[in-house]
């Protein structure tokens, strides 16, 4: 009964709430309606209100749009007659400052006048009815550009600097040309140059670009030239220098044709660095890229021409030898990239590859030349004394230049004939066996011209000697190039040495021969005296038959000097006591120990050092 009773009350709670609820819900719909109606009362008036205001601000709204239009074209008209006034006001001044103006004088005022000028032909040209007002002001500009472009001109021929040729002659540690390019000028004031043409630049006017292609062209070719010259004149005081005969130089083919080379060698280095030094003012001067080098194409074609002409002419025409024209061949090869270029982008016929073909013919068949002039050598000079021969001298030279400029030797001369597929490394050592080999084959065929078979053997061994030195000098480097054919090639110079010389002491065996009896001399006076004599008179007699041998190395004379006294000393000695013993010569003894020692040091004293 308990449980009863309390679900009833539970339910009875329940049902008073949802009442409750159902009375707020109510309340809460009738105040809805309430203010829906008064909103809907609201929108009605604002309805009615805007109508109203569109009946009253409409027509006004399209009447003030018209007097917006109105003062807009009022004020537009106002400021075309303020711009109209104000050109016509200038454009008398602009166009009599233009017409009498001087660029020179003020540059910038030139540049501003033209500027202004062209505003006004601007402003007009959206005016038909200033039409001839308008090709007046255009002839004025013409006119200006005109005066501009002449400015331009004078300018530039006036600025353009004739170069010092001594600063393109100074050379580096190697003897290499080595200008300091920061030291050259080859302008004096660039400003105004630039200044003139960038702006020009900008107007789209290019007919200035042909002043500067011409002036600065022709300007490069003078300078060339001059410093050709100025090399040449450097020569000729330097031979005067050395010459020791005061009279006029004479100058000889041969003298002609080096200095001419050398003036072509410097000629085109000049030329790379003064083309160098003119594309950074090009840069400055002509910031379209398409157009300087357009102008570029035209200013290298006269220098380039002249200086490959030129040097082909001296290739050609004179007869000189390769060592003048390796250093030539160096310097255009060391840049055929740059030459090449230079060559295929001129607006002119330029045949710098077929400078270098000829070049490198005419250096290969030097090469071959010497090979031949020493293989077919049929002359019959060979020094008197048994001194180093010409030729010898004359071919350690010959390698020792080809050393120097290996690299260019091996890739444009020797790899120009070189089977294909060889490696052109052993090229040059190659070479250099075979000339070696032929001066050996030749050095012989000399000693046989020889009547005194002693002097010829000195004549072997001083020009073996020249030969091993000069491959030992770490300086010629010439060493290192031959001993990657033949590692043995100096020892087999020092045996050749060593033979010369026991053959050469054989022409003491005679005398060493005499003085092999002295131990049994004893207390024979009649013999100690016998042999002395013999001694004497042979001794002299060899004396007088070497009395002009040379032996051109003081080591080696005086270690040949050591092997002779060797040879005879101990036995004269023996027998110079035994004579001053026995007193076989009461008058003297003519060699004494003081006076046999200076008749063996006066052997070769004919020698000179070289």
């Amino acid at each position: 009964m308990t449980t009863d009773g309390n679900a009833a009350e539970s339910i009875a709670k329940k049902l008073a709430q949802e009442e409750e609820w159902l009375q707020n819900f109510q309340k809460n719909i009738a105040k809805s309606a309430q203010i829906r109606q008064a909103i809907e009362q609201v929108v009605d008036k604002f309805d009615q209100r805007l109508g109203l205001l569109e009946k009253n601000v409409l027509p006004m709204h399209i009447s003030n749009g018209q007097l917006q239009k109105k003062q807009h074209n009022i004020q537009r008209l106002i400021n075309t007659i303020d711009a109209t006034l104000q050109f016509y006001g200038k454009t008398n001044t602009v166009e009599n400052a233009i017409r009498d103006g001087n660029p020179h004088s003020d540059l910038n005022a030139y540049l501003e006048n033209m500027e202004c000028l062209q505003q006004a032909i601007n402003f007009f040209e959206t005016h038909p009815n200033y039409a001839s007002q308008t090709e007046n002001m255009k002839m004025t500009l013409d006119t200006g550009f005109t005066i501009l472009e002449k400015a331009y001109k004078s300018i530039l021929l006036k600025n353009s600097v004739t170069v010092d040729p001594k600063l393109f002659l100074k050379t580096n540690d190697q003897g290499e040309l080595s200008p300091r390019t920061g030291e050259i000028k080859i302008i004096n004031d660039e400003e105004p140059i630039v200044k003139i043409g960038v702006w020009l630049l900008k107007q789209h006017r290019v007919h200035f670009l042909s002043h500067y292609s011409d002036i600065r062209g022709n300007q490069i070719l003078k300078n060339i030239k001059n410093i050709a010259e100025e090399q040449k004149l450097m020569q000729l005081a330097s031979r005067s220098k050395i010459s020791t005969v005061r009279k006029p130089i004479q100058r000889s083919e041969k003298v002609e044709a080096l200095i001419e080379v050398d003036a072509c060698h410097v000629m085109c280095s000049s030329l790379l660095t003064l083309l160098e030094l003119e594309e950074k003012l090009m840069v400055k001067a002509i910031p379209d890229t398409s157009r300087r080098a357009q102008v570029f194409r035209e200013l290298v074609s006269r220098p380039l021409t002249h200086a490959i002409i030129h040097t082909q002419k001296v290739i050609n025409e004179r007869d000189i030898g390769i060592i003048p024209l390796l250093p030539l061949l160096h310097v255009l090869s060391q840049n055929y990239a740059r030459f090449h270029n230079l060559a295929t982008n001129s607006i002119g016929d330029v045949q710098f590859d077929l400078l270098m073909r000829q070049l490198q013919v005419k250096c290969s068949s030097y090469v071959n030349e010497a090979i031949e002039k020493l293989n077919e050598d049929t002359t019959k000079f060979v020094p008197p004394d048994g001194n180093v021969h010409p030729t010898t001298a004359s071919t350690l030279n010959f390698l020792s230049s080809l050393t120097v400029h290996r690299v260019t030797v091996t890739e444009h001369v020797l790899a120009l004939t070189a089977p294909q597929g060889q490696n052109t490394t052993l090229l040059l050592p190659k070479l250099f066996a075979r000339i070696l080999s032929a001066l050996g084959s030749m050095l012989k065929k000399k000693a046989n011209l020889y009547d005194d078979p002693t002097l010829a053997t000195i004549f072997l061994l001083n020009n073996y000697n020249y030969i091993a030195k000069t491959l030992a000098d770490e300086k010629d480097g010439l060493l290192p190039a031959i001993t990657e054919m033949n590692a043995n090639i100096l020892s087999f110079y020092h045996e050749e040495i060593a033979t010369c010389t026991n053959e050469y002491l054989k022409s003491w065996n005679g005398i060493a021969a005499i003085l092999k009896s002295v131990d049994r001399i004893g207390e024979d006076k009649a013999m100690a005296k016998s042999i002395m004599n013999t001694f004497v008179r042979d001794f002299e007699q060899v004396l007088a038959q070497q009395t002009d041998y040379c032996i051109s190395d003081p080591a080696i004379s005086s270690n040949v000097q050591s092997q002779v006294k060797a040879r005879i000393w101990k036995n004269y000695s023996q027998l110079l006591d035994t004579c001053q013993r026995l007193h076989v010569f009461p008058q003297g003894i003519k060699y004494t120990e003081n006076t046999f020692e200076m008749a063996i040091q006066n052997l070769f004293s004919s020698a000179k050092i070289h």
